[in-house]
């Protein structure tokens, strides 16, 4: 007997676990199959070593995120939605801060302060607010906005609200699997079949050919977990990396960006780098506990991509959510939601 759902989703990452959530806000019934949270090595996915940050202002132009308000907005009231549905904790909202490296930095974020491009989501930093410890000789700046989510709680419950409905299945399932008949997208192996399938893989080494899409620039990140007896702050601080709370007296850090090697094994290189930006922000005290890598399912233009396959169209894809992807992941699984719902006549 086949099992038969509306939409099949093959990857339970992030991608793939918002939406399900998406799509069930719409009336659809969903089946995901999964690897069990690893990547093509192995290894802990892309989406279980993410820090889950939502972060403001970024990158060296520090820049507000495009369209932060709405998407920001969207998110929060998605993940609580998420929370209430499993009675689960999962998005903590606090400020984060940041740190300038020197005095230009310093200059170009009070040059857009007084442009009025950060509206309420970024302030300079009292001189109380910075992290002791930290080398802060020009002072920073708070994020009021800024929020953390636990991806692998949120993940984990996801999960479980599946499998409470027998709509999870355990295994390494390869898109070239996939059945495509008249009236039906078949995984015969498993005895499932959903009238639509949408691959939600984040980085694969290849894609089968009739999907058409989507086009990736996989980035290797690798980040570290330390502990520190000179670092004590419970906040997100940045500082040419992130320093992130992680359980008591510990910190995730991170995060390296590698272009050139695609996979998922920590590197010495790797370890150094994240050390020696450490040392650079003052925390020369770190001892390593924990070190991983994962690939990042980034896009050329560093935003997600969705849609259907022209040459399958009852196959689609959710990818490249990227390092925003806490921030993109709500929206983005909502308006390829909307794409489905569209294309199965539902209202």
């Amino acid at each position: 007997m086949v099992i038969e759902v509306d939409v099949l989703v093959i990857g339970q990452g992030l991608a793939g676990s918002t939406l399900v959530w998406r799509l069930a806000e719409r009336g659809l019934s969903t089946l995901v199959v999964d690897r069990g949270g690893v990547d093509p090595w192995g290894r802990a996915s892309s989406s279980r070593v993410a820090a889950g940050l939502v972060t403001p202002v970024t990158g060296k132009r520090l820049t507000l995120a495009d369209d932060f308000a709405e998407l920001w907005d969207d998110a929060r009231r998605f993940y609580r939605r998420v929370e209430r549905a499993t009675r689960s904790t999962l998005l903590d909202e606090a400020p984060a801060v940041r740190l300038f490296v020197d005095e230009t930095e310093r200059g170009l974020f009070h040059s857009r302060l007084a442009a009025g491009e950060y509206g309420e989501h970024a302030r300079p930093a009292d001189p109380h607010e910075l992290p002791a410890g930290l080398a802060a000789p020009f002072g920073g700046f708070v994020m009021p906005s800024a929020a953390r989510l636990r991806v692998a709680d949120f993940l984990l419950a996801t999960r479980g609200s599946l499998a409470a409905e027998d709509r999870y299945i355990k295994a390494d399932a390869d898109p070239s699997e996939l059945c495509f008949q008249s009236d039906r997208v078949l995984l015969e192996r498993y005895g499932v079949a959903g009238r639509r399938a949408v691959l939600c893989q984040g980085y694969a080494p290849s894609q089968p050919p009739w999907l058409g899409g989507p086009t990736l620039a996989p980035a290797k990140g690798e980040v570290l977990t330390i502990e520190s007896a000179s670092h004590g702050d419970d906040r997100v601080v940045h500082r040419g990396v992130w320093i992130a709370p992680e359980g008591p007296g510990g910190y995730r850090v991170g995060a390296t960006t590698d272009h050139d090697r695609i996979d998922s094994e920590p590197t010495e290189e790797g370890r150094a780098e994240l050390l020696g930006r450490l040392a650079e922000a003052g925390l020369t005290d770190a001892r390593v506990t924990d070190h991983s890598a994962a690939v990042r399912p980034a896009t050329p233009d560093r935003r997600p991509t969705f849609g259907f396959s022209e040459r399958q169209p009852r196959a689609a894809w959710l990818n490249g959510l990227g390092a925003k992807g806490v921030l993109w992941a709500p929206t983005y699984a909502d308006r390829l939601a909307e794409q489905v719902a569209r294309s199965l006549g539902s209202p």
